[in-house]
């Protein structure tokens, strides 16, 4: 009984070390978890798949170095998929540096499966203004983009020749880790909109899921993750998760020994006021 009762007094340097040889295995040693696929995963995937011949995909991309950890595994999954499934799209952000990552990531998938620039995919670029940026963009799209990241009259890029208007746009994916997706609600309206988003401000997000304004949703790493089985491959969010899921499996379990010593020593105290009372 002893025993048990010091379960819930483990000297915490314990559990640091046990941590840090968990995820120190978990990053040295190659080996594969259960990969569950959320339903709200699945439906971004099919709707992304969904998406007509004749439209683009917009890929907002609304983060930057602060939450490189979670949108940019996001981001690879869902660009990956788009140019896999030969899906147009382009690429646009109201943070100055998601563009720029974005683009890093679309010519690396490129090279992996195939896709050409102006082609497959294009860069408007960061805009400013968002309200401004996307009730314009609804009107008149080569109006509002006059030229990509290249300089490049947006009118001249092969893929961009029958894109006019927010209605040649089948799906917007948006990456964000703040809360930028009411203002696409508010001027998208009508186009249907999924999201890639940091773990933090999940919870919130899936308001929107439930009222059906989001088409689908990842969150965190886990929804990187996610994804990256439905596409098929292992990628940065698969490798992350599995030290993160050993650490919360460690977690657990020292949840359960803490609660196992604490009913412990509840019942030694009891014990010992009856043995008193008895005495």
């Amino acid at each position: 009984m002893e025993v048990l009762t010091k379960l819930q007094r483990i000297d915490r340097r314990i559990i640091y070390a046990l941590v840090i040889i968990l995820i120190a295995f978990a990053l040295l040693k190659d080996f594969s978890l259960p990969r569950p696929v959320t339903p709200e995963a699945r439906r971004l995937f099919e709707a992304v798949e969904a998406v007509p011949e004749d439209k683009i995909v917009l890929v907002a991309a609304d983060w930057g170095a602060a939450t490189r950890g979670e949108c940019w595994p996001q981001t690879v999954a869902v660009v990956s998929h788009l140019l896999k499934a030969r899906k147009k799209f382009a690429i646009m952000g109201f943070n100055p540096q998601g563009p720029e990552y974005t683009q890093k990531i679309a010519e690396e998938q490129a090279q992996i499966y195939g896709g050409v620039y102006g082609v497959d995919w294009c860069n408007w670029g960061y805009k400013v203004g968002v309200d401004t940026t996307l009730l314009s963009l609804v009107q008149d799209i080569p109006k509002t983009i006059p030229e990509d990241v290249k300089g490049t009259p947006v009118e001249e890029i092969p893929m961009m020749k029958n894109v006019k208007t927010a209605e040649d746009i089948g799906l917007i994916v948006e990456f964000t880790g703040a809360g930028m997706l009411d203002y696409y609600l508010r001027r998208m309206a009508g186009v249907p909109i999924g999201q890639g988003c940091t773990a933090v401000i999940g919870p919130e997000q899936y308001t929107y899921l439930d009222s059906g304004q989001l088409v689908g949703l990842l969150v965190g790493m886990k929804g990187a993750a996610e994804y990256e089985t439905l596409v098929d491959f292992r990628g940065q969010g698969t490798e992350a998760m599995r030290p993160q899921s050993l650490a919360h499996l460690l977690i657990i379990i020292l949840i359960i020994l803490g609660n196992i010593g604490m009913y412990a020593a509840r019942r030694a105290e009891k014990q010992g006021a009856k043995e008193g009372t008895h005495g």
